[in-house]
């Protein structure tokens, strides 16, 4: 029997919780039973845990079924989950060996058959450049002669001095005689390794990878040690929480070090808001250890549900630094400044739309050029918000010569001079009332934080920063920069995609006076969705201009890779009537539930508008499914399945989403008599929102409809498993 004390300490590696998501539900929720047995008592028999035959090394497995195991490298009472798969797993772990280094800070997997071959490090938590790399060598503590006397030939001592890192030397080209030599003593003395210890001191092994963790760790996306109580918590928390560790290829990112406003864009997936939070808490770390003004980071997004949730994400990183990032919604922190400033901006709903409708009234009369053009009043509303005041234009001289970024309907001069008389009545309609919108908020903040002498915060990360407005970017800017003109280093990082755009209209960074050419990342592999979702999802967006804040790019132009590479195809179900659509969508939702695999809190139901919410939370909870709406959801964990319009889910993940009403009148059909350019550039917009919401699902995605399926989905069909309820 293995004698292993009962409180283990256990951590996580990088690849661990990714691992788990690759399997499929029934595996994956097998995994977390075995690790949560393991906690508690790790001599369960159930378990079967048991030291892998590798020459040397901690590494150890467990059973979670039949075909999966858990491979775990352990000191003393002290473990890393490093992979969960199948049987053979440790078949790669058996062929290298797991290295830590105090001094260095190398943490990883050396492949032993490929050392020499340029690729030998696994790549598990290959590192994309070197923690550290002070110009010394990893062997200066040898002199030529101490490395003769170990056996190493004149050519290969050569060699060796050049390796500055691990990594380095592991990739020399050597016999691997001579490189498995160089690390084993790498970490000791010519003198140690003369008088080896007889006996090996357990603790100190331990204290030495300790000390490794706490110092590199969270380079290597390895988190602390927990407790089993706090590890109980982790593998029973839905998976949007603990989806938190930085692959190694997005390290680059974190880690840059900029001049000016940089850029991270990616796909759907790929990543983005896990860079950014790992940002953060690199920055947190960087400002700390220079003696920066003590002055908060700001997380901000224009979603104001996504801050709680993004706080919560970053007390969970290895490396956070706790007080030291706020996070806040755009709109939150407008309105709090213009207080701070003693700016009264009252915002009442009811009168700003009122306002509206009696400008709209007495401006768009019949025969007048805007009537003529047959625009929507909210076609026209999101003119003035997102165009005029979202673009902070004051003249009209201005508004006529500017291009409309994001808007299609060509607007000669007539048309934008009665915009502009509509945009006028409706402000002298507000005043009446005595309200402000939000866009004028927005400007007030923006002037009051150019205004002040010193900056608010040190940096700024904006998530989903193409749903903002020229204003808004600016206000955020000026938050870092105050009243001066030059941008501080590492001040501002936008985070987003052109693609999944959820408003109306835009710009970009050049109009914005922003410049980012070399400070700009591409993220290209998927982490989230499989293929086959992926897959359906770029089908139904098609292939259609993206306006994005570098410029215009075609959805094809953009590279995304999956990393899960297989799973079930998207179903698409058709239902006899509204009443059949509902009873399908619960049954579902209970059944995987059932099963175990997936609990409440792993699912998504998403639809299009508020009134949509309302009808799908009352449907849920009249058959015993208990949910949460995501505008009143703060980010905590509760095992309710989630409801909301495709713009809350923006940001989130789930295991399981349901996309109900999607019928042939999705997307809306046109008004009477409704501009066909106008019409267009709703129905892009929509479909754009509807590609984020697929996207939020991780292993299964149901769009169903009451009816006939949308057109749209009909001319895709071939992406999709078709259901008849």
């Amino acid at each position: 029997m293995v004698a292993v004390a009962q409180q283990m300490e256990v951590g996580f590696g990088n690849k661990y919780f990714s691992s788990v998501a690759e399997l499929p539900p029934s595996d994956g929720h097998r995994v977390n039973k075995a690790v949560a047995k393991f906690i508690v008592d790790p001599k369960h028999r159930s378990l079967n845990f048991e030291k892998l035959h590798a020459m040397d090394q901690p590494l150890w497995s467990i059973r979670a079924s039949d075909k999966i195991r858990v491979v775990i490298w352990r000191e003393g009472a002290r473990c890393f989950l490093l992979e969960a798969g199948q049987h053979d797993i440790y078949k790669k772990y058996e062929r290298g060996r797991f290295r830590y280094s105090p001094n260095t800070g190398f943490i990883g997997i050396i492949d032993t058959s490929l050392l020499g071959s340029n690729h030998a490090v696994d790549g598990i938590y290959r590192l994309a450049e070197p923690v550290v790399d002070n110009g010394s060598g990893v062997l200066d503590h040898w002199s030529d002669a101490d490395l003769r006397e170990l056996g190493c030939t004149d050519d290969a001592i050569y060699a060796l001095r050049t390796a500055r890192t691990e990594e380095q030397l592991v990739e020399l080209n050597l016999p691997s005689i001579e490189i498995e030599r160089a690390i084993d003593v790498m970490e000791i003395t010519p003198e140690q390794w003369r008088t080896p210890t007889l006996i090996a001191d357990d603790n100190a092994a331990e204290q030495r990878m300790r000390r490794a963790i706490e110092d590199f760790g969270a380079a290597h996306g390895l988190s602390p040690f927990f407790t089993p109580e706090e590890v109980a918590k982790i593998a029973a928390a839905p998976i949007e929480e603990w989806m938190i560790f930085l692959h190694p290829d997005q390290r680059g990112a974190v880690r840059r070090r900029y001049e000016g406003p940089a850029r991270v864009r990616g796909a759907a997936g790929t990543g983005k808001t896990v860079v950014a939070l790992h940002r953060a808490a690199e920055l947190a770390i960087r400002f700390r250890a220079e003696g920066a003004a003590p002055l908060p980071i700001l997380f901000t997004t224009y979603i104001k549900t996504l801050p709680p949730i993004f706080e919560g994400l970053y007390n969970r990183l290895p490396n956070s630094v706790p007080g030291a990032v706020e996070f806040v919604s755009v709109d939150k922190l407008a309105r709090r400044i213009v207080t701070e400033d003693g700016i009264r901006a009252h915002i009442d709903t009811n009168s700003i739309n009122a306002a509206f409708k009696e400008a709209f009234t007495q401006v768009v009369a019949a025969g007048t050029p805007l009537a003529k053009a047959n625009l929507t009043r909210q076609y026209l509303r999101d003119e003035i918000t997102n165009v005029i005041r979202g673009r902070g234009i004051i003249t009209i001289d201005h508004y006529l010569e500017i291009e409309r970024t994001g808007r299609t309907v060509p607007f000669a001069e007539a048309l934008r001079r009665q915009t502009w008389t509509l945009m006028e009545a409706w402000r002298e309609g507000m005043d009446q009332r005595k309200t402000v919108a939000f866009s004028d908020v927005l400007l007030f903040a923006r002037d009051a934080a150019r205004a002040r002498n010193a900056p608010t915060y040190r940096a700024a990360i904006v998530d989903e920063a193409q749903d903002l407005t020229l204003v808004g970017l600016q206000f955020v800017r000026a938050l870092v920069n105050a009243n001066s003109e030059n941008d501080s280093p590492d001040g501002l990082l936008l985070v987003g995609d052109g693609a999944q755009r959820i408003y109306p209209g835009c710009f970009t960074l050049r109009q914005a006076g922003i410049e980012v050419t070399g400070r700009s990342t591409v993220l290209k592999t998927n982490y989230r969705n499989t293929a086959e979702i992926l897959g359906a999802a770029f089908a139904i967006a098609g292939d259609a201009p993206v306006e994005d804040l570098d410029g215009a790019y075609r959805r094809s132009d953009e590279p995304t890779d999956s990393l899960r590479e297989s799973g079930v195809r998207p179903a698409l179900v058709e239902c006899n009537g509204p009443e059949d659509e509902d009873v399908f969508v619960a049954s579902r939702i209970q059944q995987f539930v059932d099963s175990g695999a997936v609990a409440y809190g792993d699912i998504g139901v998403f639809v299009p508008t508020n009134r949509h919410v309302k009808n799908a939370a009352a449907m849920l909870e009249s058959t015993g499914v208990p949910c949460t709406d995501l505008a009143s959801w703060a980010g905590t964990t509760s095992d309710t399945v989630k409801v909301g319009t495709y713009h809350r889910a923006k940001g989130l993940e789930f295991k399981v989403v349901f996309l109900p009403g999607l019928d042939e009148r999705f997307p809306r059909p046109p008004d009477p008599g409704q501009d066909p350019e106008e019409y267009s550039e709703q129905c892009a917009l929509a479909v754009s929102q509807l590609f984020v919401a697929m996207t939020r699902a991780r292993d299964a995605l149901f769009l169903t409809t009451p009816g006939s399926p949308s057109p749209l989905l009909v001319e895709h069909i071939d992406a999709f498993d078709v259901i008849e309820s």
